[in-house]
Formats: structure tokens, C-alpha cells, sequence
């Protein structure tokens, strides 16, 4: 209790008793130190021509009290003037803690705060007593039983003090055993299965399964609910649950009594209300069936769905109630989906924030959500896949908050938070498959904020020397088509690369557009010039045979076709969407020396296992080949596989068909396919640059076209080589770096196999 000395009164220079009453001429404030008189005059209930009496004397040293800024209050006469003398308890300077690394210091400080210890505050040692106690109940809830906390107040000057909690956590109590009451359908160790805590096993050194909290119980508890009720138990129920502890606050056992009731199968299944849509519409969205087993996920996943339905019209914020009726004696439940649209809601404005460099237009032109419309959730979700495929942002949400006083209209507040467009890129980097890798580049994905990309690369390993101008103008017209303008030149030395002795040096100059025909899906006009000089020491049978019939530097005009849809969620590590590609490139008859095409179809898909796991799908078939008067592809325009890029495991461009050197060739047909689940290793921002995989590879090359080959198979599935490892992507500021360790399946002994595979620096 806080000390309470009152001294009503004491006669001082007059013979007042107590009990008297007088008239306040004055007021005056003894004792103060930091506190403002006029704060205390605020709270005094009384002011001067009060009278004064012993009710309202209590009243108003109760009032003081209550303010927390005094340990002692006494109000004193001196004549017809009221003199109040208080004692100031003294302020908090700083609060230090020491030991605690369960419950960060900032979270303890707030705590303190909120209860009326803060910085600044005035301290009162009762209050910090039980703030002790309210700690401890924190640490208890985390298991840690074996708490010890300590207080020390030091004081300073000027009516200061300094506070040090010292916190002594001791070790988290485990959990031992986990025991169940009244199950009958499933036994303990299935039931055990369900729970995230929970003994661990001997071997898992670093597992946190058992360690105990009434947050993880909680979560526990949930989650056997829903085990129980997606399995047809719909009047499950848990009676109660008792955590006990050991004399030594070491051990918890768990004891969960449950009460499974029946198993129920679904009855009747009815939709009621405002549907907007026909009822064979929404049916169809129902993904439980009449003779089902009961299932509260399956239900779950219907409302969102008839919901996600009503918000494409514009009931953004439609109600689904699912109300179902049990008929114990047939262990049926009838279940009623009732259907509130609520008010159809428009969008009054979109507002955009965090675009620091990013223009507005830039943004809003990837908006499928318009003002003045009514609001879309399948647009909304749209709108925000768009902006994360542009790669400008780390991050975009979508918010919808409502109008004040309206109860249709809501704002679009776009919240996108920019990552680094622009780089300038001068480096060394090393690689299994390039040797060293000297790297020169000036990017800048979004040019002025026009979203615009201009690129000026020049990048040299042991095998390419590559110089590579660009310029992707965004939006060239209203109707959102861009306009492209590449100049590049390659320089390969192919020996460096592990093929064939050959050099070829490739000039182009290229011009095209890009054409949005929807959402999400883009067609692609090019129109290439190129220059190609070869050069051979020693020339093969099929070099020399391709030498003769068209000499050592041709010309071509290509003309490249290509179709892409892409709903992935973002550019960078999507967790779900797919993106597919589909491009015909064909060297002009007439115009070009050798007339041939290079056709191919590229698909990645992501599905989301968890918020961690991601399924990623890849598979590319590419074919070429001569026509008209050509006779075969160009070998310099080959398809490769084998290497970090294609099939790990396996040294680069090492598989598929041989010459007589047995270099590798390449060839004019190859398939590749990647199954690969990532993983961020870590959930700081540097998390979203930094991924984790396991893999399985497969791919290879054929060339069915040349008959002067080694080692040449038949195109069958039996030829794909395999090989399965674990990866990891970081993209870093200089460039991504890619690490894998793959073992080959199925390697043949002609084949080059390499398990540690790497690269460092921008790749090319």
C-alpha cells in the first residue's frame, strides 16, 4: 500500500482547530523539485475563495496521492493561506536489463512502461514488486520455471533513480511425455503426430520440439481440434488439460482429456440468401459432397471460395455462415451456407506510397483495379502479382480500407517498398563451369522511375568475351506495348569451353516489341541482324564439311516470335504462379546465308507446400533445324546440357552427342526438367535474397541430323541422364552466387560428371 501520511492541519501562528473550516486566500507549493507547481495546482481540487473543510481537505490529499508523483502529501495554514508541502518521489532516469534473451529488452521496457515505470516516470517501489511477479508469469508461460529476477535501484542526482533488472532464465523445462484420455479412433502416437511439441528423439541434438510454452500447447490444442473435425468428429470436444511440472521444474507431462463423440457424415447441403450469382455457380464452389465425411477444412475452403466469388463483383466484404445441423441418430450433418453480399462497394481513390523513384503512372499502369469501378478482389490480386513481377519491389501489399461515413466505398492504398533497381557492377568472380569471370556492367531496370531498362554489360571467362547494349522503352504506346533496341557482340573461344576446337565471333543488332494481349500473357516481334565469323586450327569432319559448303562468315536476318504468360507472384523467389514461354526464331530465306530455325517451350511452376516451401517445376524442350535450301543447323547454334544451368552434377555442355576427338558437340534436340523444393534459410530481410534446395535433374541432348558422330542414341527417355542434390541461390550485391552438390543417377562411363558444382559474379 502507498505510505499515506496526512496532516490535515497544524496551527501555525494561530489557534485553528481541525475541525474548523476557513476561506483560502492564497495557495502556495512547498517541496518541489521537478514537478511544475502548475501541475500540481491542476490536480489540487481547490483554488483560491474555496472553503475549506476537513471533507474536502481528504478529498484533495487524495487527489495528489493518486497523481503517483508523491510519496508524502501535507497540507499546512498559515493565516487565511493554504500551504501544500509534498515529498516527490524520486524520477527514473534509465531502466537497464541484464540476462534476458527470451523476452527482448525493448518488449520488457514497453511492459514497464505500460504499467507506469517508463523513463521519466516516477518510481514506486510497491508497483515494481508486482511488476516482478507479472515477469516471472511471462517466463513461466515460455517454461522457463526456473526464473530468478532481481531488482536493484541506484539513486542519482536530483531526485533520480536508476533501475537494473537482473534476470536469471535458467533452463526451459521439457516436455517428457504427452499423454490422451478418452481416445478411442486414434491411437496416442497418432494424436502425438498432430502435436508440433512433444518429446524429441535422442538423435535430434538440435530440435526445439520439446521445449515447452503455453502459446505452443495453445497452438497444439488447435490443431487437434481441426484433426479431429477434418476427419468427420464434428462435435470433438477437448474437457480439459493439466500441464504438471517436476519438483526440479525440469520435466513437464502433458494430459489432454478429450471427448471424440461420433463420426458424422454430410446430409443435406443448401445454399440461402443473397447469392448475386446462379446457385449452380456457387454449388459448384462447394468442395465437400453429400456422403462425405465431414470435413471443417473442406468447409472452410468453400466459404473462402463463394466469398473470394461475391468479391469479384464487388461485394468485397460478403459474409459466408456456415450453420450446420446434426441429426445424432444418423450421424449426419446437414449443413446451410448462408449467403450476406452485404452493399456492393466502389473504389473512391488508389493511393500509392513507398515509390520513392517508381512513378505513379508506372504503378497504376499495372493496376487492373480502376477508381470509379466497383472493387475486385480477383483485380486486387491480380494488381499485386503485376507489381511483384516487375522486379522494382522487395515487397507490395494492397490494402482497402473503408471511406469514413460510407459503407460502399472504400480507397486502394498501394503500399510497395522499392528495391535497388540500378547497379554498377565491376568484379571478379570465379566458376566451375567459366573458370574467371571478370565482370563490367552498368543496369538500371528503372530508368528516370519510367520503369524503362537500360543495360550496358561487358563480362570475359576463360571460354566468352561478351559486350551487350540495351534499351527496353516501357509503355512506347497507350495500349502498354514496349519497344526494344539490343546491339551486342560475343567472342568464344569454344575449346575454353570443353568443345569442340573452334572460335566464332556473333555481331547483332536486333529491334522488336512487346505486345500485352492480357493480364498476364505478352507476344514477342524481333527482328535480328547478326554476323558470324568462324575460325578453325584444327578443323573436325563435320567443321570442315559445314566450312566447304558455306565458308567461314555468313549473314542472317532472323526474325524471333515468342509468347509469354507469366502469374507468378514476383520475379524474384515466387511461391506460386508459373511462367511459360514459347519462341520461334527463323533465319529469313533470300536474305540470309543459311536458312534454318531454332524452335522452343520453356515452363516453370511454383506451388506453395507452406509459407516456407516452395515446389518449383521446370521443363524446356528445344529443336532446330535447317529448311529450304540449308541442310542442317549450324553447329555453332547447337543446343548443350550439363552444368550448373542445366543438369548439375555433370561438367557444362558435356552431354549428348561426340565428334571424333570425342569433344562434345551438342545437338539440334534437347530436353531438359527440374523438380526443386526451396526454402529461405533465414527470416530477416536478408532471408528474402538467400534460398535453400533440393533437387532432381534431368536432361540431354540428341542430334539426329548428322550421321559423323560418336555415341549418337536413339531420342528416347532412356537416354535422359538424371541426378539429385542440394543447392543453394544467393543473390547478392555483386551478383547471384550459386552453389550445388549433385551425385549423378545414372551417369554412362563416356560421361564427364562433376558433383561440386559453383559460380560467384554475374552470369551470362
Amino acid at each position: 500500500m502507498m505510505r499515506l501520511r496526512l496532516a490535515a492541519f497544524l496551527l501555525l501562528l494561530a489557534g485553528f482547530s481541525g475541525a474548523q473550516a476557513f476561506t483560502i486566500e492564497d495557495i502556495r507549493i512547498r517541496g518541489l523539485d521537478r514537478i511544475a507547481e502548475g501541475t500540481v495546482l491542476n490536480y489540487l481540487p481547490l483554488e483560491a475563495g474555496d472553503e475549506l473543510t476537513p471533507a474536502r481537505t481528504s478529498d484533495a490529499v487524495e487527489a495528489l496521492f493518486d497523481t503517483g508523483f508523491f510519496d508524502d502529501v501535507s497540507l499546512l495554514r498559515d493565516g487565511d493561506t493554504l500551504i501544500v508541502e509534498v515529498d516527490e518521489r524520486p524520477a527514473i532516469a534509465r531502466i537497464e536489463f541484464i540476462g534476458n534473451s527470451q523476452i527482448d529488452s525493448e518488449r520488457l521496457r514497453e511492459g514497464l512502461s505500460g504499467a507506469g515505470l517508463g523513463e521519466g516516470q516516477s518510481f514506486d517501489r510497491p508497483l515494481l514488486a508486482r511488476i516482478e511477479r507479472e515477469l516471472e508469469q511471462q517466463y513461466f508461460a515460455l517454461g522457463y520455471y526456473d526464473v530468478d529476477i532481481e531488482s536493484t535501484v541506484s539513486p542519482l542526482p536530483r531526485n533520480r533513480v536508476s533501475l537494473r533488472v537482473d534476470v536469471e532464465e535458467g533452463e526451459p523445462a521439457s516436455v517428457q511425455g504427452i499423454r490422451f484420455i478418452g481416445n478411442r479412433a486414434f491411437d496416442v502416437d497418432r494424436l502425438r503426430g498432430v502435436f508440433e511439441m512433444g518429446p524429441k528423439a535422442w538423435w535430434a541434438v538440435l530440435s526445439q520440439r520439446d521445449k515447452y510454452s503455453r502459446e505452443r500447447l495453445s497452438g497444439d490444442l488447435q490443431r487437434l481440434r481441426a484433426f479431429y473435425r477434418d476427419r468427420g468428429y464434428a462435435d470433438f470436444s477437448i474437457e480439459s488439460t493439466q500441464v504438471t511440472i517436476s519438483t526440479d521444474r525440469e520435466r513437464i507431462n502433458i494430459t489432454v482429456n478429450l471427448d471424440e463423440g461420433q463420426q458424422y457424415t454430410v446430409g443435406d447441403i443448401e445454399l440461402a440468401g443473397d447469392l448475386i450469382y446462379p446457385r449452380e455457380t456457387l454449388r459448384d464452389l462447394i468442395a465437400i459432397d453429400s456422403g462425405a465425411i465431414y470435413n471443417q477444412r473442406n468447409i472452410t475452403r468453400s466459404v473462402e471460395a463463394i466469398q473470394e466469388k461475391l468479391g469479384e463483383r464487388g461485394y468485397a466484404f460478403a459474409r459466408v455462415n456456415p450453420v450446420p445441423e446434426l441429426r445424432e441418430a444418423d450421424r449426419v450433418v446437414d449443413l446451410t451456407l448462408f449467403v450476406d453480399p452485404a452493399e456492393r462497394v466502389y473504389v473512391r481513390r488508389i493511393r500509392i506510397s513507398g515509390n520513392e523513384s517508381t512513378r505513379d503512372d508506372v504503378i497504376r499502369g499495372e493496376l487492373t483495379q480502376y477508381e470509379g469501378t466497383w472493387l475486385s478482389t480477383r483485380d486486387l490480386r491480380n494488381s499485386e502479382s503485376r507489381l511483384g513481377r516487375l522486379g522494382f519491389f522487395s515487397d507490395v501489399s494492397i490494402s482497402t480500407p473503408r471511406v469514413p461515413g460510407t459503407t460502399d466505398q472504400v480507397d486502394v492504398e498501394v503500399d510497395a517498398t522499392e528495391r535497388l533497381s540500378g547497379s554498377l557492377r565491376a568484379g571478379v568472380g570465379f566458376g566451375s563451369d567459366q573458370g574467371l569471370l571478370l565482370n563490367l556492367g552498368v543496369q538500371q531496370d528503372n530508368l528516370f522511375g519510367t520503369g524503362d531498362r537500360v543495360e550496358f554489360v561487358a563480362n570475359s571467362d576463360d571460354a566468352d568475351t561478351v559486350y551487350r547494349l540495351s534499351y527496353l522503352e516501357r509503355n512506347h504506346t497507350m495500349s502498354g506495348i514496349d519497344r526494344r533496341y539490343a546491339l551486342s557482340f560475343r567472342d568464344r573461344d569454344a575449346d575454353e569451353a570443353d568443345l569442340a576446337d573452334y572460335g566464332v565471333k556473333t555481331t547483332r543488332a536486333s529491334y522488336g516489341y512487346r505486345i500485352p494481349v492480357s493480364g498476364s500473357d505478352r507476344l514477342g516481334a524481333d527482328v535480328t541482324f547478326e554476323d558470324v565469323a568462324l575460325e578453325f586450327s584444327d578443323p573436325t569432319e563435320f567443321q570442315e564439311d559445314f566450312q566447304a559448303r558455306n565458308g567461314k562468315s555468313n549473314r542472317a536476318i532472323l526474325t524471333d516470335l515468342s509468347w509469354t504468360r507469366d502469374t507468378r507472384n514476383t520475379a524474384i523467389f515466387p511461391s506460386s504462379g508459373a511462367r511459360q514461354r514459347l519462341g520461334l526464331a527463323v533465319a529469313l530465306p533470300q536474305v540470309s546465308d543459311i536458312e534454318y530455325y531454332r524452335f522452343s517451350y520453356e515452363q516453370s511452376r511454383y506451388l506453395a507446400l507452406n509459407e516456407q516451401f516452395t515446389l518449383v517445376l521446370d521443363g524446356t524442350l528445344s529443336y532446330g533445324n535447317a529448311y529450304g535450301e540449308g541442310e542442317r543447323l549450324p553447329f555453332y547454334e547447337n543446343f548443350f546440357a550439363g552444368g550448373i544451368r542445366t543438369v548439375r552434377g555433370y561438367e557444362a555442355n558435356s552431354l549428348g552427342p561426340r565428334d571424333e576427338n570425342n569433344d562434345p558437340t551438342g545437338g539440334n534436340l534437347r530436353a531438359l526438367g527440374r523438380a526443386e523444393i526451396r526454402f529461405p534459410l533465414a527470416q530477416d530481410e536478408d532471408g528474402n535474397n538467400l534460398r535453400f534446395a533440393t533437387f532432381i535433374d534431368a536432361g540431354q541432348v540428341w542430334d539426329r541430323e548428322r550421321d559423323n558422330l560418336r555415341d549418337k542414341s536413339d531420342i528416347s527417355f532412356s537416354g535422359l541422364r538424371y541426378s539429385a542434390g542440394l543447392g543453394l541461390v544467393y543473390y547478392s550485391p555483386i551478383g547471384p552466387f550459386t552453389v550445388s552438390i549433385a551425385e549423378p543417377i545414372n551417369d554412362k562411363g563416356n560421361d564427364d560428371t562433376q558433383r561440386f558444382q559453383f559460380t560467384i559474379g554475374a552470369s551470362f
